[in-house]
């Protein structure tokens, strides 16, 4: 959302810099320093967000380091980190999964391994 704002933006910067060489009337606001100071924020805005998605990573990462199972560390590494859809985590894992098991799989771990934090009173 925020790179498709930083691409309209550049693009009205671009077609606002047309440089005419004629006087400019006084009062007239400077529409490409405004437009360079909303890239600006919009950029600015772009790198927090790319932190926050890190640290999320890290720590999605590390979730699944601490996992003992092995086939739901990579079907939540490729789901969550890699960002593949079902069909693609059954595909990549293969063998007999389907994106029905592996998603169901998904769930039930989770939901194990959470239920087990809570028990074990890490959360």
């Amino acid at each position: 959302m925020w790179q498709e704002e930083l691409d309209k933006v550049q693009a009205e910067i671009l077609s606002s810099s047309k440089l005419t060489g004629m006087p400019r009337k006084t009062g007239i606001s400077d529409k490409v320093g405004e437009l360079a100071s909303t890239l600006a924020d919009i950029e600015r805005i772009i790198e927090g967000k790319l932190t926050e998605i890190q640290l999320q990573r890290k720590r999605i990462i590390g979730y699944i380091d601490s996992l003992d199972d092995s086939l739901l560390r990579q079907i939540i590494f490729y789901r969550c980190v890699s960002l593949m859809g079902w069909h693609q985590v059954a595909e990549t894992i293969g063998g007999e999964c389907t994106a029905e098991s592996v998603r169901k799989y998904f769930a039930r771990g989770v939901r194990d391994e959470n239920t087990k934090d809570v028990q074990g009173g890490i959360v």
